[in-house]
């Protein structure tokens, strides 16, 4: 909904206080507010205005009509009357109602991206999709390369009616690169071996110490090939071929492809037996032959590293890796695109947000395993198969950074990298523990305003680290061996198991130090006692 407004009059105050609390989500504060008016400024069209869009957000869509009808009977002009009117019809299943009632919503607020989509949605359940196609055509000229456009192509595809997309949509199953390109007769320039993942449980300060048991995770089998005359789109993986099929093999997984979900790539606007992908862009850039280290989530370092970076030992195969550039996503922090640069010496191109790329020969490497970004509620992907960390991709990263950053022989360094500035996994009480290191001579540092060289030297020079579980961890490679490496977590240790895993085999040992509460969301802020944090760097 868009912003709402308080027109001045007598009761400005009151529709000031009430529009300030729609505008802020606080709506059950604003029915409370509603509940304590009755019987006050019974004639106040814009406060009933107010009141049906409270009703609408609650789910009371009885309610949210009759006050719409109050409204208008007290003479409200205000547009919102009919978006909600068309909106709680809609909610009832009175169709037609409620195409007619945002039909005139979106006459009246033409470029009301929502009022257009619900109308859409409307008016194909009320009258047909043939019926229905004249009001898209109106709205899809008001809002040229709008949500309008999405909305009608998502339709159409939960119809089944896959052929009939509009512009710039397509409606294809998706595969892998190397089985496309076997149907076309070719191959990968090079296949290796199939990737095994390692996990193991990471012990836990305080706590018994767990089974050695490894769980041995099968990767996908790496290669490097070429996919001629392919379009990829910025912060997107699916490459689209000239035949126009979709290509990704994350998504074409057949264990756990289906339970993917989209939040960072809007373009994906369906993902079923076959994907809705949105194939309109800004621009449009063009390259004879390019390497993609482009995707979904590169401006995440703990994406970034295993899924893109340890890539990099698969595309060096490839005959012409050495001379082409790379396609990496605008906009990245500084850091990846240091370590990109410190990595190989191939020209660096950057994608504009919201462009396409077109290339006549596009050099992809395939990834180690299954690594997803969202999964869907109650998905069915074991934790050890969520984003396993390649063990030859990081003894790459290990062997290319000694070379250009070999270690200077300082070493005694007690660092605590802080995370505070961070928008998830926080450690409540970070002050108070910074504190108390720094008296124990620790050094309070903060990763992200580090360039990565100062990152690896960090590591390299460090005898501790204590460090709340963030992707500046996995920098931990560059450390020497012996380091004592102490990572602060929620109760819930998710998949450090992969962490864990990957740090045994590359030598190094850490332990796990939890807060007290339990927590089902992966990304929650959590609280660690201080004597807790001391007595395990104190050893």
């Amino acid at each position: 909904m868009s912003e709402l407004s308080a027109p001045p009059d007598q009761a400005q105050m009151v529709r000031e206080l009430l529009a300030a609390l729609i505008n802020q989500g606080r709506i059950a504060d604003a029915s409370e507010l509603f509940e304590s008016l009755k019987g006050a400024l019974p004639d106040d069209p814009q406060l009933k205005v107010y009141e049906s869009y409270v009703h609408l957000r609650l789910g009371r869509n009885e309610e949210a009509i009759q006050c719409v009808s109050q409204a208008l009977a007290l003479g409200s002009g205000d547009p919102l009357t009919l978006l909600v009117l068309g909106s709680a019809s809609l909610n009832l299943g009175a169709h037609a109602d409620a195409a007619q009632a945002l039909l005139a919503a979106h006459r009246a607020s033409p470029q009301h991206l929502e009022a257009a989509c619900l109308l859409l949605e409307a008016a194909v359940a009320a009258y047909g999709f043939e019926e229905a196609q004249a009001i898209y055509e109106e709205a899809a000229a008001r809002l040229p390369g709008s949500a309008a456009a999405t909305t009608w192509a998502r339709l159409l595809f939960d119809a089944g009616r896959f052929g009939e997309m509009p512009d710039g949509f397509v409606a294809k199953p998706v595969g892998t690169v190397s089985a496309w390109l076997k149907g076309r007769g070719a191959a990968p320039a090079w296949v290796g071996e199939r990737e095994i993942i390692p996990s193991r449980t990471p012990p836990v300060f305080g706590e018994p110490k767990p089974t050695d048991e490894v769980v041995q995770v099968p990767g996908y089998v790496p290669y490097a090939a070429t996919v001629p005359d392919a379009t990829i789109f910025s912060k997107s993986t699916v490459i689209v071929t000239p035949d126009v099929n979709l290509l990704s093999d994350t998504m074409a997984d057949e264990r756990f492809g289906r339970f993917l979900a989209f939040n960072h790539d809007r373009r994906v606007v369906r993902n079923a037996e076959r994907a809705l992908y949105d194939t309109r862009a800004a621009g449009l850039m063009e390259l004879d032959a390019a390497v993609m280290l482009s995707g979904w989530t590169t401006d995440y370092y703990g994406h970034w590293v295993p899924e893109y970076l340890c890539r990099l030992s698969y595309l060096e195969h490839h005959p012409r890796f050495a001379d082409l550039p790379i396609v990496v996503d605008a906009g990245m922090p500084v850091q990846h695109l240091e370590y990109l640069r410190l990595l190989v010496p191939n020209p660096v191109v950057e994608l504009p947000r919201d462009h396409a790329l077109r290339c006549r020969e596009l050099l992809v490497g395939g990834p180690s395993t299954f690594f997803p970004t969202h999964v869907v509620p109650d998905h069915q992907v074991p934790n050890d198969y969520m984003g396993g960390l390649p063990v030859g991709g990081f003894r790459y990263l290990q062997e290319r950074v000694a070379a250009k950053l070999p270690p200077t022989g300082r070493s005694g360094r007690k660092l605590y990298l802080g995370r505070k500035s961070r928008n998830w996994r926080r450690v409540v009480n970070e002050d108070e523990i910074a504190a108390a290191l720094a008296a124990e001579g620790f050094e309070i540092l903060y990763p992200e305003t580090m360039s990565f060289e100062d990152q690896v030297r960090m590591y390299q020079e460090a005898s501790v680290v204590v460090a709340p579980g963030g992707s500046a961890v996995l920098n931990a490679v560059f450390a020497r061996t012996d380091f004592r490496f102490v990572i602060l977590s929620q109760r819930n240790l998710f998949n450090w198991a992969t962490y864990y895993g990957l740090m045994r085999e590359l030598g190094y040992e850490m332990t796990m130090l939890c807060g007290e509460q339990g927590n089902d969301e992966k990304h929650s802020d959590f609280e660690i006692p201080i004597s807790q944090v001391l007595q395990a760097v104190r050893g």
